[in-house]
């Protein structure tokens, strides 16, 4: 079975989702902001899927299942089985492999950007999908270095480590390839004031919205389907 966990209400899978469904693959959602607890048997877990959220991988004290995650993380990796990270995802995998997680220098990424993906990246088994400078969605105000023994894929001009890949199954990526346009006009309704504190213009975001993610969905189902495939 795959698992996917949630941190907050609004951030699903999405387009994960959808594929995953096309695929005809059963996947479990276990929403950790609503106190559903972890799988305890990491045997009935095939694949891994780690969704966004608000807070800090560090704020244990006030979201305790933070740490079991990372736990979980870890052994999983430890098994070779598959794990995706999506935003906050991406954090606490890098977390679980050593990595040190911070606010962006560089302040908060929100809106549709291109994503410049490194030498490694072009040849990355499934980022060779992606076209160079691709726009993607960002809703981050935190970043990661990039651990040990694993290989830096992508980046953006306001934040350099965008994406990484540890052995042949682990992808980290600190943007959002599952959010459809709904979830994308959810969040912008929901989350005004932390667009405007990235001071970008959330209408200009939902006018792109709809173009944007019609040119990135078939480059994104192509990377989804050779994930999980």
């Amino acid at each position: 079975m795959i698992f996917a966990l949630y941190h907050a209400p609004t951030e699903t899978v999405g387009l994960i989702g959808d594929v995953l469904k096309q695929l005809k693959l059963n996947f479990k959602e276990i929403r950790l902001n609503g106190g559903q607890s972890l799988p305890k048997n990491t045997d009935e877990i095939d694949a891994l899927i780690v969704m966004g959220g608000p807070m800090n991988v560090d704020e244990t004290k006030k979201y305790p299942f933070l740490a079991d995650e990372v736990k979980l993380i870890q052994k999983l990796i430890k098994e070779k089985k598959p794990v995706l990270g999506i935003c906050l995802g991406a954090q606490l995998i890098a977390k679980a492999l050593g990595s040190k997680v911070y606010p962006n220098k560089n302040g908060r990424e929100v809106g549709w950007k291109p994503l410049e993906l490194s030498m490694n990246g072009i040849m990355d088994p499934l980022f060779k999908e992606f076209p160079n400078n691709t726009k993607v969605l960002h809703w981050h105000g935190d970043t990661f270095d990039i651990p040990k023994g694993a290989t830096h894929l992508a980046s953006t001009e306001k934040c350099q480590n965008q994406a990484f890949r540890y052995g042949e199954n682990v992808y980290a990526l600190q943007f959002h390839l599952e959010a459809t346009p709904d979830m994308v006009m959810n969040w912008l309704e929901s989350d005004g004031e932390y667009v405007k504190g990235a001071k970008e213009n959330p209408y200009k975001i939902e006018d792109e919205t709809t173009e944007t993610y019609e040119e990135l969905k078939p480059v994104a189902v192509k990377f989804i389907k050779s994930f999980f495939s």
